[in-house]
């Protein structure tokens, strides 16, 4: 799914209206019609009662076509119409009609018009996408009274006050929602991590805007649907076998730190690729062979960390690198000098870079030139922070990691709520699976182990990230319905993975 800008928004609106011979109207009553569907269904008790505040503009143009559509559907409603002398036309047609069916509507200025109940639901409908600066000071009162109330606050299409193609500062007033209802397709803006407080639960609600224009539309802006990992992934034939979906190699692991290659190799196998190798510190001998009998196991001469790479590695599909391995002067000699090799290795495995190997990278940036096209890395903020420097919000974070993967040709994720995945391109994927309780020691080594495994399969770099994060978050999600996020740690992720894959790729059973 797009992500499209505000300005690429009312282009596709335009091309609608031109396209299905409607009126601007009668696409703000679609659009009304669809949230109304929507907040019923997320409010179906008629104990309820739904204050509304509405703009000048379009947005509050569809917060009245909504208050008329609850209104006579027999919910109570309030309708607050902040008074203004230059209404839009159609925000003008929709007062008319609820004149017309005899529904009130309460004109305020700045000051909070009204006390509320304990059944009120509050809908923000004053500002839209469009908004250009910030909210004038007069809006004070009122923003401060709508975000100290205790009661549910839902926005249509974005809270108001936030600006949707560029950073919102911490000065600005805006309305803290409990739920967000943006039409047709997400902002870039709902799915900034420094914005949560103002979003709250998102939902995009479809209004079915004209297919054509939207796919007209130029974007570097997507989000992972369900619909766009499926449309990659296929089910084997009948007669694969365990090399058909490949040998993954897993090096990492250090004293102490062994459990970060146990969990990113079992997830490995979870995730399907056929066998895989772990190399480690010779300490791992003991855990992991009594402990993971599925993997194959190489070890170090040195007990306590690695002091060299395996020799031969064009045996395996794919290599995932890093995790708990520690930044022991060997085993930074080692791997600096497997990165050299690689680089000169003609027929070269898939690369996933997670955890120390990143911050190796990150110590002696000149080793980036060695990495294969198209390898992936996977840092936590504090890595990328190293790899990229440092940023004075998500947008600057965003384009500075857009530029180092382009520079450097490789795939890298920004993770966090909505997970990005930045392309070779620049493109940029938001994930749209996972929960609170991934915050979680060793979630990161199951995430690299997922993508390394993917490789192996035969999964582009761009398909093995997008689908690795969209499952990862999918098992976790699958795993917070029996236990509470808090609850949450790495095993139960990777337990998750087969239900994701019945997600992903559904497989109906004869009894």
């Amino acid at each position: 799914m797009k992500i499209l800008t505000a300005s690429d928004i009312r282009k596709a609106d335009q091309a609608t209206i031109d396209q299905q011979g409607l009126r601007s109207f009668d696409l703000m009553e679609r659009a009304a019609n669809c949230l109304f569907q929507h907040m019923t269904k997320d409010f179906p008790s008629f104990e309820s009662s739904f204050v509304i505040f509405c703009g000048a503009g379009n947005n509050g143009g569809d917060g009245l076509a909504l208050g008329r559509l609850l209104f006579q559907s027999g919910r109570d409603v309030r309708i607050f119409l902040h008074q203004s002398d230059k209404y839009s036309a159609d925000n003008q047609e929709n007062q008319k009609r609820l004149q017309q069916a005899g529904i009130p509507i309460h004109f305020f200025t700045h000051a909070i018009p009204a006390d509320f109940a304990k059944q009120d639901v509050l809908i923000d409908a004053l500002y839209g996408i469009g908004l250009s600066r910030p909210l004038a000071e007069a809006w004070r009162p009122f923003i401060n009274a709508i975000n100290a109330s205790d009661r549910p606050v839902l926005a249509i299409d974005t809270p108001s006050g936030l600006f949707v193609d560029q950073p919102s500062s911490n000065e600005m007033l805006i309305i803290r929602a409990q739920r967000t209802y943006t039409l047709q397709c997400p902002k870039i803006a709902l799915l900034q991590p420094g914005n949560a407080e103002y979003i709250g639960e998102l939902t995009v609600v479809d209004i079915q805007l004209d297919e054509a224009a939207l796919a007209a539309v130029d974007s570097s802006y997507y989000l992972t649907t369900l619909e766009t990992i499926q449309a990659h992934c296929s089910m084997p034939s009948r007669f694969a076998h365990k090399g058909t979906f490949g040998h993954t190699l897993i090096v990492g692991g250090s004293y102490g730190k062994i459990g970060a290659i146990h969990l990113s190799a079992k997830a490995a196998l979870r995730t399907g690729c056929g066998m895989v190798t772990i190399y480690s510190a010779a300490c791992a001998n003991p855990i992991l062979q009594t402990n993971f009998p599925e993997a194959m196991l190489q070890t170090d001469s040195e007990l306590t960390h690695i002091n060299s790479f395996p020799k031969t590695i064009d045996s395996y599909a794919a290599i995932g690198v890093g995790m708990g391995m520690g930044q022991h002067d060997d085993t930074k000699q080692a791997f600096y000098c497997f990165l050299r090799e690689l680089a000169d290795t003609s027929k070269r495995p898939k690369l996933v870079l997670d955890a120390d190997a990143l911050n190796l990278l990150a110590q002696h940036p000149e080793s980036l030139r060695d990495l294969p096209a198209e390898s992936i890395l996977t840092p936590h903020p504090k890595e990328l922070q190293r790899l990229i420097g440092s940023w004075t919000d998500d947008w600057d974070k965003m384009e500075k990691t857009r530029a180092f993967a382009q520079q450097h040709q490789v795939v890298v994720l920004i993770k966090g709520a909505n997970t990005a995945v930045v392309l070779l391109d620049g493109t940029i994927y938001f994930n749209t699976t996972g929960n609170w309780g991934m915050a979680t020691a060793g979630s990161g080594d199951v995430l690299a182990g997922i993508i390394t495994s993917l490789l192996a399969q035969g999964f582009s770099s761009k398909d093995a990230a997008l689908t690795g994060v969209y499952l990862h978050g999918l098992a976790a999600d699958f795993a917070v319905q029996t236990m509470h996020p808090k609850s949450l740690i790495a095993s139960d992720i990777i337990d998750g993975i087969s239900k994701a894959w019945q997600t992903v790729l559904p497989i109906t059973r004869k009894h």
